[in-house]
């Protein structure tokens, strides 16, 4: 993107959940600005205004952001089985491309998306906002200058404690929705490791299992609304 004194303008697909990082690149007199959002739900459109401002262009066709000349950028955080049409319509209009992680859900949609980055000559960024966070860019410090002596192996454990009552209650839920909790969570573990580390995987070797929730609870009970919460091991916050 030109440096120039002009602000960034920003068109969000998707302003609900992640969505929510608007609030963050909405910099009236600063170097962004959100001009306008696109989304199915017209309630999540009404607040998206509401928090922005009233001056913000809304629409539930995401086309019509792309049409716009007074949006340079567009961010995708819509649900990831919308990021290749989403990116990749984007690119191809012209705009600067920041995507939510993962990229897509196959590996196909995301060589479609990388290629049509390549064609366009703008920016594409990928949302791994852990390496912006202070504790991981200390520790990729501290591996690169040396003073730990040379990685062997990394060890990952990523924990999720109560919230799983809402994920699994929602789009997530359903494999052709995001393919795997390994890509829908785990692609955070897997970045950070070949951010850190220096080295990108060659060979991979994997295991693991298919479980579900069982009991004798209604599938639409949540966590926030159970009686049994503050006795149940599943609801502790970690650690």
């Amino acid at each position: 993107m030109s440096r120039t004194s002009q602000p960034v303008r920003i068109g969000v697909i998707g302003v609900t959940g992640r969505g929510g990082l608007s609030r963050h690149w909405h910099k009236p007199g600063g170097k962004s600005v959100v001009v306008a959002g696109a989304d199915i739900n017209e309630e999540y459109l009404r607040e998206f205004k509401q928090k922005i401002g009233e001056s913000v262009f809304v629409t539930t066709d995401y086309r019509r952001l792309l049409e716009r000349d007074d949006i340079d950028a567009i961010a995708v955080t819509s649900p990831d089985y919308c990021h290749e049409e989403h990116a990749v319509a984007a690119l191809e209009a012209g705009k600067h491309v920041f995507c939510e992680k993962p990229l897509a859900i196959t590996v196909e949609g995301c060589d479609r998306i990388l290629k049509a980055w390549k064609k366009s000559g703008k920016h594409l960024m990928v949302g791994f906002n852990m390496r912006y966070m202070n504790i991981f860019r200390t520790i990729k410090e501290i591996v690169d200058s040396g003073t730990i002596g040379e990685i062997k192996a990394v060890w990952v454990r990523h924990f999720v404690g109560h919230g799983g009552e809402w994920y699994f209650h929602d789009w997530h839920a359903k494999r052709k929705n995001t393919t795997s909790l390994l890509l829908q969570k785990a692609s955070h573990d897997i970045d950070m490791i070949h951010w850190i580390s220096g080295h990108y995987a060659k060979r991979v070797a994997a295991f693991g299992g298919l479980d579900f929730y069982g009991g004798d609870k209604p599938n639409n009970l949540e966590c926030p609304e159970c009686p049994e919460r503050d006795n149940c091991p599943e609801f502790q916050i970690w650690p």
